[in-house]
């Protein structure tokens, strides 16, 4: 009697059955890695666009509300310049900013502040800060507010526009400028750059009012002007930009 033969897969097939499954599974693999790596730098993405377009916003409301005011730091008398823009200032690794702002509302005065701050911004450690205090005039030692609002900064600049040419310094005591321009330099997005209108204008000190009142006065009495009551204190003059 013959025996039948029995039936089964060779070697030759076994490997190449695996060697096609393997291939499947890697396939299978590289596919499903590549769609989470997607989905983590679509989230990477999406959170720093968030955090780009949140510290534009303390920018924008900053930049808008710059005051025209006098400010004390330090305990120091009030600076002539309104705004301050000056290297390693506020101990920023390059050029640091301070001015004063307005628009800090304390409806009814329930809290023990007026509605004047005082703004910085330093660049440390490839952060944008917001340097921020309370009230305007500040004392010796007297701890700020620090609020980091960028990352990954690798440049922060500024300029000015006084009217007729933009400017790297603002050096016009008691006056603030038309407009300014910040400059940021990213490490992924490159250069933004936004420009802010200001309320413009300069304060007028009280000799200056006093002379022009006397002036008002004289013309009053020689018929050519009918005289006028003078600002008392510090006037401010708006102009038109």
């Amino acid at each position: 009697m013959i025996g039948k033969r029995s039936q089964g897969f060779t070697l030759i097939e076994v490997l190449v059955a695996i060697a096609i499954f393997a291939s499947l599974s890697v396939a299978a693999y590289q596919v499903a890695n590549q769609v989470q790596r997607s989905n983590e730098l679509s989230q990477e993405r999406s959170t720093r666009l968030q955090e780009i377009q949140r510290g534009f916003v303390y920018l924008d409301s900053d930049f808008r509300q710059m005051a025209l005011r006098q400010f004390r730091h330090e305990g120091e008398a009030p600076f002539n310049r309104l705004i301050l823009w000056q290297q390693n200032l506020l101990e920023s690794e390059g050029k640091g900013l301070l001015f004063t702002r307005l628009g800090w509302l304390n409806p009814q005065n329930q809290f023990p502040r007026g509605e004047v701050a005082k703004i910085g911004y330093r660049l440390k450690q490839g952060k944008l800060e917001r340097v921020w205090w309370r009230y305007p005039d500040t004392a010796v030692g007297e701890p700020p507010v620090v609020l980091p609002i960028f990352s990954g900064v690798e440049n922060f600049d500024m300029r000015f526009y006084s009217g007729e040419a933009w400017l790297e310094e603002w050096r016009a005591d008691l006056s603030l400028p038309l407009a300014v321009e910040i400059k940021l330099t990213f490490e992924d997005y490159g250069e933004i750059s936004r420009i802010y209108l200001t309320t413009a204008g300069t304060i007028s000190t009280s000799s200056q009012a006093s002379d022009r009142e006397r002036e008002y006065d004289q013309e009053g009495q020689d018929g050519s002007r009918e005289p006028v009551e003078g600002n008392q204190g510090g006037a401010v003059e708006e102009s038109d930009g």
